[in-house]
């Protein structure tokens, strides 16, 4: 029989930085949660853009990358009750940052941190709208996850061949389905977690309007900046979005 090293094991990818601070500790976290259908490779172009002292994370969620043999999740308690023990190991000062889809993730995640005593240290949400009636339906068929996926100017390279397609549409309906259905508890906290909402000059759905509307989930600090880009700047423009992240981090 396999060995099964479990979830917490390998559902978190570290990033190795190119040089180690002289003090572990005074090292901050930042754990990165990719859009709807990506994965660790979304944030490989960080870690050469991140300040030494981040130790940069990314989440794998199952069915992906090496967790491509595991069932996929469409629901957000359970991815992340998946990630939840991984994080809850990392020492040191916390921060969740989340694309798109990601952001969701990231927000249910300091919700669950917070209520066991450990809010991270701050919430970075990109080219997100917060969860709500406002969060888009499902696509119904593949027809139309193709022209969401067009539309918000994603990579099309694939979309073509059949085995791509295959392998790659239900990971994203999970992802997508997931988003939907997701809301904030009903009179649920606000999160005291300071945050800040980075969008793209340029997405044609997640605008400064929609992005600031984050700030009704906070209580505590909130912030908002624009990166140039439309909806997938995290991966197109990552010297502004690390830079824009790393001003609000003041680290």
């Amino acid at each position: 029989m396999q060995n099964n090293p479990g979830p917490s094991s390998v559902s978190l990818h570290r990033f190795g930085p190119p040089g180690e601070p002289d003090d572990p500790a005074r090292r901050t976290r930042l754990v990165c949660f990719p859009h709807a259908g990506g994965g660790t490779t979304a944030y490989t172009s960080w870690r050469r853009a991140l300040p030494d002292r981040v130790e940069l994370h990314a989440y794998v969620p199952p069915g992906r990358e090496a967790r491509g043999r595991e069932a996929l999740l469409d629901n957000v308690p359970d991815l992340v009750a998946d990630v939840l023990p991984a994080v809850l190991a990392l020492p040191g000062p916390l921060v969740l940052a989340g694309h798109s889809f990601g952001a969701c993730l990231a927000y249910a995640l300091t919700l669950r941190l917070t209520e066991l005593g450990r809010p991270p240290a701050h919430l970075a949400v990109l080219a997100a709208g917060p969860p709500g009636p406002a969060t888009p339906r499902p696509p119904g068929d593949d027809h139309e996850i193709e022209l969401l996926w067009k539309r918000l100017g994603a990579n099309p390279a694939g979309l073509d061949r059949p085995a791509f397609r295959e392998r790659f549409f239900p990971v994203l309906r999970a992802d997508l389905t997931a988003h939907a259905s997701f809301r904030p508890p009903p009179g649920g906290p606000l999160l005291t977690t300071p945050v800040t909402a980075l969008y793209g000059d340029d997405d044609p759905d997640v605008t400064a309007d929609v992005a600031a509307t984050w700030r009704e989930l906070c209580a505590g600090p909130f912030d908002l900046a624009a990166v140039p880009g439309g909806h997938f700047f995290p991966q197109n423009s990552p010297a502004a979005t690390t830079g824009a992240l790393t001003r609000a981090l003041d680290v």
